[in-house]
């Protein structure tokens, strides 16, 4: 074998290893298979439970989840809807809401699935030249007969000094002190309780398939039929 074809056969090599290291993970069939066979339409959230000592993460929570729920393909009942209808029947405390029997709650608005969203962390650390915002989410869907079919908890912290230096030691330090302070006076929860929302439900391994209104929900079934 002359040195251009051995050359060759090296680069189909690396780029055959290459691009199989870059090849997404499928579906966790295993872990998904309650929701591959209950195939829900609808998702019922309830109030979120929050374990902060912050009033206003559960808006924040609430302002972001229904979107990323309704874009993944399901049909989600209006959140403040919700509330009300929950508050008429008694049920003021979110906490009240989540020890209720889910059956109760699914069968009140006619809803598929229920989801239970509960804040354990929801902080701004500050430290003199940095502060981290840190928001910690458990979420738990179950069918409207109480059944759990998926569960997910996700963790993400926000630093907006994690960017390259200019090159100039003092102005780096006067940068990253006044952006510590901004971030300090108001955290930057919204964009970062989004972003936790959207990486939970769109994670490609365990996050939520697709629901019946995405376009892409048949392809998706046809794979995994196939499986």
């Amino acid at each position: 074998m002359s040195l251009k074809q051995i050359f060759r056969a090296v680069i189909s090599t690396v780029v055959v290893v290459t691009l199989a290291g870059c090849a997404a993970p499928g579906p966790d069939n295993a872990f998904l298979q309650p929701l591959h066979e209950e195939k829900p339409r609808s998702i019922l959230v309830v109030p979120v439970n929050n374990e902060t000592i912050d009033v206003q993460a559960p808006t924040s929570v609430l302002a972001t989840l229904p979107m990323v729920l309704g874009e993944r393909g399901y049909y989600v009942f209006p959140v403040n809807t919700v509330k009300t209808l929950l508050e008429n029947e008694g049920y003021y405390e979110p906490a009240e809401v989540h020890a209720a029997p889910p059956e109760s709650l699914a069968t009140m608005f006619g809803a598929d699935t229920v989801l239970y969203v509960t804040i354990h962390e929801w902080t701004s650390q500050y430290m003199l030249l940095t502060t981290t915002t840190t928001v910690d989410f458990e979420y738990r869907l179950v069918n409207a007969d109480g059944a759990e079919l998926w569960q997910a908890r996700k963790q993400l912290s926000y630093n907006p000094n994690n960017q390259n230096s200019t090159g100039n030691p003092l102005a780096d330090l006067i940068s990253m002190a006044v952006t510590a302070a901004i971030e300090r006076a108001a955290p930057n929860y919204l964009p970062l309780t989004r972003t936790a929302n959207f990486q939970t439900f769109y994670n490609q391994q365990r996050g939520l398939p697709p629901g019946p209104y995405s376009p892409v929900y048949d392809e998706y079934y046809k794979q995994v039929n196939t499986q």
